[in-house]
């Protein structure tokens, strides 16, 4: 990776390295000599943060004994603060080498720049097909009753006998066998096409639908209640035999398409392709099908 800007790396002269260690040397000369000189009090207090750092396990070691016995005052020898204090500089370097193990570890993994970097090979199909295994290998084998699905139910066209649909009366009698999704269903595709002048009708069916699909994809055994299949039939109804301030030829044409057709599935279908046609049917009026009719959503879909 490169980056946008990068500072110019300062170089440091030979000069400058002789003197910083020249003064290194001369600062550790300057303390040797103070501890030489009042090693008789700076022994006390060395042993006594000896002691604070390892709770008093300190003077259960040789050297710790030997800070403990020297007498108040008298001097310490001159190694002795060197010697004692080997491993705890042991200790400090192990520990300083593991926070920089785990430091490199995360850089090297957790970084922003490692994450955004492309591999060595890059992202050719091969580098991804090495990094990942084969979708094969994770995916489990459908079942032979999963590939073929549940049986799309094909519902009879009730409204095929009738010689006028937009007679009310004639076509609530054949109303009540109209399952209450194909009810739905007939209703959105029938309204975008020859919109109905009462747009809340609209919003109430799909919001029936939707409540009704999501109950039955909760429990397909439970039953919808008796007013909210007797209202999708109603309005059904509605926008099969409603002529008031919508266009009557195109509702002609609907009426003669459904009368038509051998089956609900397929009336629902053709109506569904003039709406889609239209602009005037959209995606959630008949998504809520997947639920309930995953072929006939797929029929629509499919013009």
């Amino acid at each position: 990776m490169t980056p946008l800007f990068r500072e110019p790396v300062a170089t440091t002269s030979p000069g400058r390295i002789v003197a910083l260690g020249a003064v290194g040397l001369i600062t550790l000369a300057m303390l040797g000599l103070v501890w030489w000189t009042f090693s008789p009090v700076l022994g006390q207090i060395y042993a006594g943060l000896r002691l604070a750092e390892t709770a008093t396990l300190w003077r259960f070691t040789g050297w710790g004994r030997y800070f403990m016995t020297i007498p108040a005052g008298q001097p310490f020898a001159f190694v002795a603060i060197y010697k004692s204090s080997v491993g705890f500089g042991l200790a400090a370097t192990g520990l300083t080498v593991l926070l920089g193990i785990l430091a490199w570890r995360k850089r090297s993994r957790e970084h922003i720049e490692v994450l955004i970097t492309a591999p060595a090979q890059g992202f050719s199909q091969e580098a991804i097909l090495a990094a990942y295994a084969p979708p094969q290998c994770l995916v489990r084998a459908p079942r032979a009753e999963a590939e073929t699905g549940p049986v799309a139910p094909v519902v009879a066209n009730p409204f095929k006998g009738l010689r006028d649909l937009r007679d009310a009366r004639a076509v609530e009698t054949v109303a009540d066998s109209v399952p209450w999704h194909f009810a739905a269903a007939l209703f959105l595709t029938l309204d975008a096409t020859a919109p109905l002048k009462d747009r809340k009708a609209h919003a109430t069916v799909l919001k029936a639908a939707w409540a009704a699909a999501e109950r039955f994809a909760a429990d397909p055994d439970a039953e919808l209640p008796e007013a909210t299949v007797a209202d999708l039939r109603s309005l059904m109804v509605l926008a099969i035999s409603d002529h008031a301030g919508r266009n009557t030829e195109m509702l002609d044409q609907l009426h003669d398409l459904i009368g038509a057709c051998d089956t609900l599935n397929v009336a629902i279908t053709q109506v569904a392709s003039l709406a889609l046609a239209s602009g005037r049917l959209f995606f959630p009026d008949y998504a809520w099908l997947c639920y309930v009719d995953p072929a006939l959503q797929s029929a629509i879909t499919s013009y």
